[in-house]
């Protein structure tokens, strides 16, 4: 992974949907899972303990 890679500015992950653009909130797009950047040879996040909160809006 490259520090100063101009696609994912060192994250080493950009959006599945949107590979030119770094994965995360805050860092870029989160519309779609992670993906390895071109400049990733790793595997995957560890995904497992992350909880997913969904709030509904009752009306």
């Amino acid at each position: 992974m490259k520090d100063n890679c101009p696609t994912c500015f060192g994250i080493g992950w950009v959006c599945e949907r949107h590979p030119n653009r770094p994965y995360g909130h805050e860092a870029g797009c989160a519309c779609g899972y992670a993906a390895p950047c071109e400049c990733n040879d790793s595997n995957r996040p560890d995904t497992s303990r992350v909880i997913i909160i969904v709030e509904a809006v009752l009306r």
